[in-house]
């Protein structure tokens, strides 16, 4: 009876500590395979078409047309064809190597003063099942790229990114 209890005792102490360590391990995980550059790594650790979908969506929300004219209509199916074709681009373990590390889909299309910016990333808690990786650019605090994550068995893995 009393192992019984002190298995159930450790339980009760180890889901908490799991709870609230669990997502900063995943998300250092992610940031040192992509300072890696460990491709295979951040494809186990990123679900790429969930990704790829949400920011499809999220992108259609920011150019959907505002008027019903033909000028928006055709405005907003070019931007969805370029999106898509952009999307396809940068949604891959080697652009996510690069949004993770500088914050840039195109990092050597930055301005020299821009490249090489360190981020640093924390981790905000949105229930049992979901976090966002937000990140900040050390030397001025301004915000970076945001990374949410999503359980999938013990563990965790990136659905989506807030652009």
């Amino acid at each position: 009876m009393r192992k019984i209890v002190l298995f159930v005792a450790l339980l009760v102490l180890a889901f908490p500590a799991w709870y609230f360590v669990s997502p900063w391990l995943a998300m250092k995980n992610v940031a040192d395979a992509a300072e890696a550059r460990n491709t295979a790594e951040l494809e186990a650790a990123i679900d790429f078409p969930a990704l790829r979908e949400n920011t499809r969506a999220q992108l259609d929300r920011s150019i959907r047309p505002t008027g019903n004219g033909l000028v928006d209509g055709i405005g907003g199916a070019i931007l969805g064809a370029v999106g898509d074709t952009a999307l396809e681009a940068m949604i891959t373990p080697e652009g996510m190597v690069a949004i993770i590390t500088t914050g840039a889909v195109a990092s050597p299309l930055l301005p020299p003063e821009m490249r090489g910016r360190e981020l640093s990333w924390s981790v905000e808690h949105e229930g049992l099942t979901r976090f966002r990786g937000v990140s900040t650019y050390a030397d001025s605090g301004t915000p970076g790229p945001v990374l949410v994550f999503e359980r999938r068995g013990l563990g965790w893995q990136v659905v989506a990114m807030e652009l």
